[in-house]
Order: C-alpha cells, then sequence, then structure tokens
C-alpha cells in the first residue's frame, strides 16, 4: 500500500491529493471521517525515506488540505 500511496501522489506531481482522494483511489473503499490510515502510510513512507516530517524533501503536508510531491 505504501508504493501505491507514493506512486499515486507521484503521477499527480505538483498537485495537492486529498487525504480522501487518496484513500478511495488506493484503496477503493469510500473515506470514513477521521481516519488516520493515510497518515499512518505518509509517516511509514518518510520513515522509509528518511524525509524528516517537519522540513520534507520528497511529501509535503499541505495543511487542512493533503499531501503533494512537489515539481
Amino acid at each position: 500500500m505504501e508504493f501505491d500511496v507514493l506512486l499515486y501522489l507521484a503521477q499527480k506531481k505538483g498537485n495537492v491529493v486529498s487525504s480522501e482522494e487518496l484513500f478511495e483511489k488506493v484503496w477503493k473503499e469510500k473515506y470514513l471521517e477521521n481516519n488516520n490510515t493515510v497518515m499512518v502510510h505518509i509517516r511509514r513512507i518518510r520513515e522509509k525515506l528518511k524525509d524528516d516530517s517537519k522540513k520534507p524533501k520528497f511529501i509535503k503536508t499541505v495543511w487542512g488540505v493533503g499531501y503533494k510531491i512537489e515539481k
């Protein structure tokens, strides 16, 4: 699933992807409020990439909106 999350973000490079969109595209299920699944997977990906969550180089958090990989 982590690879699928990273792949989807890479395909949408430069665009902000909401947690809801990411969950529904990768898990192919309806997103439910207060679902931390995406956040946990993003954290695990950052750990594997050695990406500091406070100053990430790869996956940026757009607070209140979602995540993105910059161009």
